[in-house]
């Protein structure tokens, strides 16, 4: 992993490249939590070469948003890479955070992204510490969790239309709660997600519907899912659908704007 630091006026610009996983996050929490400061505006946190983010780099993010916070600044993920977009929403990261793309994400990163605005630290690789004054260890931040549970069974490239019918109730169901087990399974769901074992990630999410088939984050998530799969757009047209339909039911929002932003994404893709 890569970081690059810029400073103009009241805002702090951190460029990081390569993937924000649990070995690195010790060193990128020295190299730029002692410059979130009182007197900023904005705390910048550029994601648009971040090709990988575990629980641990989720944490990170967490820690540098509660530090501006804190001050009294605004913090603000820039251009997220689509498989770091995919984890935030999945982990429900993206309602809490600033996310800006687009022309203006472009035109904000020429302004304070230029050489004369580059600070001391800019290097965090592997290895090798940051050329900052010695880092004060903040507060540990506790890695962001994304419901999810449990899986054994190896399904077929192509996921069943629908779910199979509940199984019978086993030693470990009689230990946990139904929402444990749901959380269990969409836990699991995520990090098949993240390996790319996309079929694991739809068993998981089918179990965890076992249990609640009107679970809304398991049916946007499941929906995401089959979005990575160009021969599974159907299904997840269909799965967005039962999502719009049910957040209509709930009056939820939030849900029926995601879902028809989707549906339409994934329809301009079929007509073209």
């Amino acid at each position: 992993m890569d970081l690059e630091i810029y400073q103009s006026r009241g805002d702090i610009f951190f460029l990081i490249r390569g993937r924000i996983v649990l070995e690195e996050c010790e060193r990128l929490k020295a190299a730029c939590l002692p410059l979130i400061t009182k007197g900023l505006d904005q705390v910048i946190v550029d994601l648009s070469n971040v090709e990988f983010i575990d629980s641990a780099g989720l944490g990170v993010l967490v820690g540098f948003k509660m530090a501006a916070s804190k001050n009294k600044s605004q913090i603000v993920l820039l251009q997220p890479s689509k498989s770091v977009s995919d984890i935030l929403y999945i982990s429900k990261l993206d309602g809490i955070f600033d996310i800006m793309t687009g022309a203006e994400a472009d035109m904000l990163k020429t302004q304070i992204a230029q050489p004369a605005n580059r600070a001391g630290a800019t290097s965090v690789s592997r290895g090798a510490q940051p050329a900052t004054a010695p880092p004060v260890r903040p507060a540990s931040v506790p890695p962001a969790a994304a419901p999810v549970e449990s899986l054994s069974e190896v399904v077929p490239s192509n996921p069943p239309s629908a779910a199979p019918a509940r199984p019978a109730a086993s030693v470990e169901t009689t230990l946990k709660s139904d929402k444990e087990m749901i959380e269990d399974h969409c836990r699991r769901a995520v990090e098949f997600m993240r390996q790319g074992n996309y079929d694991m990630s739809v068993t998981e999410y089918e179990r965890a519907l076992q249990i609640d088939p009107d679970y809304l984050p398991a049916l946007n998530n499941l929906a995401i899912v089959y979005e990575k799969q160009p021969s599974w757009h159907g299904q997840a047209i269909d799965q967005w659908e039962h999502v719009l339909q049910l957040s209509q039911q709930r009056g939820d929002q939030k849900h029926i704007d995601r879902a028809q932003r989707h549906l339409a994404n994934l329809r301009r893709m079929s007509a073209s």
